[in-house]
């Protein structure tokens, strides 16, 4: 028996070695589709999405700023805002983007009172996708548009600071003089992205065709709007719904997400702990109601002279796990919420935990995510090193 479990043990290990290769050699090609819906907004039903500025986290941006979305007109008349943090009839002005007369406009207030814009020239046809992404370094004073990743051009001239502003923040209108004053959106809107950093084209371009897991550095805000308004970064800022807008089935792009996307920056440590931790580098965003195969590496170290780790993992409501682990000492498979036991660490010599496994979600679209621990409270601390990383691909 024990000679027939070491056989066994080998062909695991064998096949395990064999896989990781495949991972690693297949790292860059691997992605799995999301992008599902858009939001359509009709101007002459009043519709637009907002959420009120006590309700917000992360949009009061007084700095550096890129504000991104996929539009696609139904009509160009009149003006048509696309992202907007301004109330102009009580001096609460920020920042406004908008269409009128052929021309992308952005304007800042750095008091709340004066405004400065910068104006690009653009023709967009109707019923046609383009992705816009406006990048303002505030330091400079300048703002670059991109259309569909290419520049349109630099503007300077404007203020270095943005006016905080009680302002509510809108999609589709922005507040104007008086009620009937809000310049709606007319069409589609797809993939609104608030970063509290500028961009560069390369960054843009890259980024504007998939989308994204809502953990990237410097992204306060992000709606996916695939049927939903929820914001899919840690700042929750679920958008209010006003005039009932419906959403589409049209979409500017397939939404690829690239699984390298959670791969750990650096290292992070505990000690004298034993609550599991939330690990927010090593999450993954999966859509509802669909089924994954799951795998990655954790590598693991301690000082401690009885080093060890256990590992958990979790998601949205309804979620279905089964995933394995291995190192060269341990071997369990764990369910939805359970928790490893004991996994052993060599002292003062870094390792790697295999995980491999299938997750089914529920009829909620979340994060899939890393709990780790330590399992005996120690001064030594336990860290979970940079490299370390998790992907899916749906089956």
């Amino acid at each position: 028996m024990k000679v027939l479990l070491e056989s066994f043990k080998n062909i695991f290990m064998s096949l395990l070695v064999l896989a990781t290769t495949v991972i690693f050699t297949s790292l860059y090609s691997v992605a799995f589709a999301a992008n599902t819906n858009s939001i359509e907004l009709s101007s002459s039903s009043s519709q637009y999405l907002s959420i009120l500025d006590g309700d917000q986290t992360g949009l009061d941006i007084t700095g550096d700023m890129t504000i991104e979305a996929w539009v696609n007109f139904s009509s160009t008349s009149n003006e048509r805002h696309i992202i907007s943090k301004y109330r102009y009839d009580n001096n609460q002005r920020a920042y406004d983007v908008y269409f009128y007369n052929n021309q992308l406009i952005l304007i800042l207030s750095s008091n709340g009172t004066d405004a400065t814009s910068k104006i690009w020239s653009w023709t967009p046809s109707t019923s046609t996708w383009y992705h816009l992404a406006i990048a303002y370094d505030a330091s400079a004073g300048l703002a670059e548009l991109f259309v569909n990743g290419i520049s349109q051009g630099t503007g300077t001239g404007l203020p270095t600071y943005i006016n905080n502003s009680s302002a509510e923040f809108d999609v589709g209108a922005y507040n104007g003089n008086n009620s009937s004053d809000r310049g709606y959106f007319d069409g589609l809107i797809d993939d609104v992205r608030v970063w509290n950093i500028f961009r560069s084209g390369t960054e843009v371009s890259d980024d504007m065709s998939r989308e994204l897991n809502g953990n990237e550095s410097g992204l306060v805000a992000y709606w996916k709007l695939n049927n939903g308004l929820t914001d899919l970064t840690g700042n929750s800022n679920t958008l209010t719904n006003n005039g009932s807008a419906a959403f589409s089935a049209s979409t500017p792009f397939a939404g690829f997400s690239e699984s390298l996307r959670v791969r750990k920056s650096s290292n992070e440590s505990v000690a004298n702990s034993t609550t599991p931790q939330n690990d927010d580098e090593l999450k993954l965003s999966l859509a509802a109601n669909k089924e994954y195969i799951v795998d990655g590496v954790v590598f693991a170290s301690s000082t401690s002279a009885t080093p060890d780790i256990a590992i958990s993992f979790f998601g949205q409501t309804g979620v279905d796990v089964a995933i394995g682990y291995t190192n060269d000492v341990n071997e369990m498979v764990l369910m939805s919420g359970e928790t490893s036991n004991r996994i052993n660490l060599p002292a003062n010599t870094p390792t790697s935990i295999h995980i491999k496994g299938t997750v089914k979600t529920g009829s909620t679209s979340g994060d899939f995510q890393l709990k780790w621990a330590q399992v005996t409270s120690s001064g030594s601390a336990t860290t979970v090193m940079k490299g370390s990383y998790l992907r899916a691909e749906e089956i």
